[in-house]
């Protein structure tokens, strides 16, 4: 700012920017914002510059001074800065916070497209060693024993080890914050083997976080895959809240 108000302090009284409306249409023109109006000082002064140039051309001797050329250069590269700063600050302006890019979020499929086979729905239903009637927490997922779990969303690792809360070994849970609320996905019936985070691990989104396996009070192979919404073991149907979120296979996190 300080080159140029020294510019235009000692180019007005010679290029005519002495205040005076030299315009019969001045007055009919609505004055940009302050910071274009710097812009616009420097290229008017660039271009009456260059006129004066035209009018009375700098003696060859000027020219062939080295200090004069190197004086010359670094007053363009000071005003092409100058233009470039207030640019910017234009932009930061107008835009603010909009100037960082916001990453896209990601919820996944916790089992590979075509790997499982839903075996068991979320809600009410006949206890598969018992028959008797019970509640189904999640959603049982059928698939090869050792298929890649998925962590459906990023977030972290909130427990490893033994069944709790009367669900069987082992298990993992996760903790995620989406669209500023708290949810835990739970995954059910891996073997100690098949477990590979620890607590505290921070994960993302199609990280591999287990293999399915078969232990604990399982019919077959299959992954049981619950949703948490709170600290009070609150459960909502998964499969809708993955459907909700817009949740894709892992394959495509790529594309």
């Amino acid at each position: 700012m300080l080159t140029v108000l020294g510019l235009t302090t000692i180019a007005a009284p010679v290029l005519g920017l002495d205040g005076t409306d030299h315009s019969a249409h001045a007055h009919e023109a609505a004055a940009p914002p302050a910071v274009q109006t710097q812009s616009n000082v420097l290229d008017l002064l660039d271009s009456r510059a260059a006129a004066a140039q035209l009018s009375s051309p700098t003696p060859q001797s000027l020219l062939a001074t080295p200090t004069a050329q190197a004086r010359a250069e670094s007053l363009q590269a000071s005003r092409a800065a100058e233009r470039g700063a207030l640019d910017g600050a234009n932009v930061e302006g107008a835009h603010g916070a909009m100037a960082a890019a916001v990453p896209e979020r990601k919820i996944v499929m916790p089992l590979p497209q075509g790997a499982f086979r839903k075996t068991s729905s979320y809600g009410g239903r006949a206890d598969p060693f018992t028959g008797g009637s019970s509640s189904h927490t999640g959603v049982d997922l059928a698939a090869p024993l050792d298929t890649p779990i998925y962590a459906v969303a990023d977030g972290v690792v909130d427990y490893v080890g033994p069944g709790k809360a009367g669900r069987s070994s082992m298990i993992i849970v996760l903790k995620h914050e989406i669209d500023g609320e708290v949810v835990y996905s739970w995954y059910n019936h891996m073997y100690a083997s098949g477990l590979y985070v620890e607590v505290g691990q921070q994960v993302q989104a199609g990280d591999v976080i287990a293999g399915v396996g078969n232990n604990g009070r399982s019919t077959g192979p299959h992954l049981h895959f619950e949703l948490h919404t709170d600290d009070d073991l609150t459960t909502t149907d998964p499969l809708a809240w993955l459907q909700e979120q817009g949740a894709v296979d892992v394959s495509k996190l790529s594309q």
